[in-house]
């Protein structure tokens, strides 16, 4: 996951709109899904501690957190 997220330029999705980093959150997700064998976002269950499938909705949430997170830092090494 964080090897893909690297394949995608920190300074593009700094510079983009919320539509296009919707659209390259969407993108990362389905990459990790289309690998062979298929990638897949997990959440493990506090009562059965067992691991289930978040959901693609729940994996572009996270996936757009992850860049944001990635994003500040560097709007940051950019402003000094």
């Amino acid at each position: 996951f964080i090897l893909t997220l690297s394949l995608y330029r920190k300074e593009l999705y700094v510079t983009s709109t919320k539509r296009q980093k919707m659209g390259i959150s969407r993108t990362i997700v389905e990459a990790v899904r289309a690998r062979d064998p298929p990638g897949r976002f997990l959440e493990k269950d506090q009562t059965t501690c067992l691991w289930f499938d978040i959901g693609d909705k729940k994996a572009i949430e996270k996936t757009s957190q992850a860049l944001r997170d990635s994003a500040a830092s560097l709007r940051k090494q950019i402003s000094e």
